[in-house]
């Protein structure tokens, strides 16, 4: 099997070239393969202190989705066990999302 690299239009995949390979000069063996596949191209990223910047700014916001999706799931609680619940319990359930959401962001985490 033989791999060829190629440019292609992103709807195609992969090309399976079948054809008969002979071991000996009789005309009988196997089928050999070649496929072509597109180039992969290299991922940019950033490089130096940019990153760690860019991995402290990605933290950060995975910490306050993380407080928004608890704060909106306490929310909910809230107003289901009592009448505008939500507005009673404003302080705790945010003291609590906040919490949650704090524990996602570790600076320890932009360093390794």
């Amino acid at each position: 099997m033989r791999t060829i690299k190629s440019k292609l239009p992103k709807s195609i995949k992969r090309i399976t070239i079948l054809k008969a390979e002979s071991s000996d000069g009789r005309g009988e063996g196997h089928i050999g393969r070649v496929v072509v596949k597109q180039k992969k191209k290299k991922k940019k990223q950033s490089k130096g202190l940019v990153r760690l910047w860019e991995r402290a700014a990605r933290g950060y916001a995975r910490s306050n989705r993380k407080t928004a999706d608890e704060y909106l799931s306490r929310h909910g609680r809230s107003n289901k066990k009592r009448r505008d619940g939500w507005l009673r319990d404003f302080s705790y359930n945010w003291g609590r999302a906040s919490r949650k959401g704090g524990k996602q962001f570790k600076l320890s985490k932009i360093f390794r």
